[in-house]
């Protein structure tokens, strides 16, 4: 486990990277969620990782964590990004995994470089946001989401009302969450260390300040730089039909436009749980084409 990489983009930019399991393993290009950073693998584990013969290699997006921001970019910047990444590397083909807020990066890889990937995963993803989509979303996803489409000047000032609860640490978050996730998160949210993480990746993805974390936020709300329909390649899809983060309809939706999907859906599972309950078949997806 290395937590501190990095490495300088061809413009100049740095971008930090962390990287977990096997160093010689099947290699996979992590896209954490939002607000997140190259530390949230942690939160399924890094033995898991390495249990299933997976390298993980976890990149801080533009102005998140210890990666410079990037003015004006869209989702497909980041393929750019990620041929470097892999070719410093040495990965001629590697697979993706995109969670929640790593969706459309992964979806962007999809369409843009198809031939530097073996398999492309989305666990809990969140797609493009329009009006109809805005209104499943529960409280206090709502909140986030709905200010970014709305008025998304107001975003830095509730992201650092965010960061703030953050700090407060894991038990008083614990107990604010109780009647607002569904019973599987919470069950996750309670085992030991679960919580942690996610504060520790949260806390991490806005240490430059906000402006990183709003912009990443704001992509999902605007028109994307790519169209869905330029994915040709199999990718897979995990949701909990719980979530009420990302509601599933959403993903149902997506799913008309890409015939190239295939989606496994959880009637118990939620947001966070989906990943942690189910990473047996989430890892399979990400080693197996078939």
């Amino acid at each position: 486990m290395k937590t501190d990489n990095s490495l300088t983009l061809p413009d100049g930019r740095k971008l930090a990277y962390a990287e977990f399991g096997q160093p010689d393993g099947h290699p996979v290009l992590y896209f954490h969620g939002s607000p997140g950073s190259r530390l949230e693998p942690l939160f399924l584990g890094d033995d898991v990782f390495s249990r299933y013969g997976l390298r993980i290699i976890a990149p801080d997006r533009p102005g998140m964590g210890q990666s410079d921001f990037q003015p004006r970019r869209g989702f497909v910047n980041w393929c750019t990004d990620m041929v470097y990444l892999a070719d410093v590397l040495k990965l001629k083909q590697f697979s993706v995994l995109g969670i929640s807020g790593g969706t459309g990066y992964a979806a962007a890889c999809a369409a843009k470089i198809p031939e530097r990937l073996y398999t492309v995963v989305i666990v809990s993803g969140v797609w493009q946001l329009n009006a109809e989509a805005l209104k499943k979303i529960k409280f206090p996803s709502s909140l986030i989401w709905n200010v970014a489409a709305k008025t998304p000047f107001l975003l830095p000032v509730l992201l650092r009302i965010m960061n703030l609860s953050f700090k407060g640490g894991a038990e008083k978050m614990l107990a604010q969450l109780r009647n607002n996730v569904p019973t599987s998160d919470y069950a996750v949210l309670e085992q030991p260390g679960r919580l942690d993480v996610i504060l520790k990746s949260s806390n991490e993805a806005m240490r430059q300040g906000v402006k990183g974390v709003a912009w990443d936020i704001q992509l999902y709300a605007s028109q994307w730089d790519f169209g869905l329909n330029e994915i040709k390649i199999p990718i897979k899809l995990f949701h909990g039909e719980q979530d009420m983060s990302v509601p599933v309809e959403n993903v149902l939706h997506v799913m008309k436009i890409l015939p190239t999907a295939q989606l496994v859906t959880y009637c118990d599972e939620g947001h966070l749980s989906t990943s942690i309950n189910h990473c047996d078949e989430i890892f399979k997806a990400l080693v197996s084409i078939a």
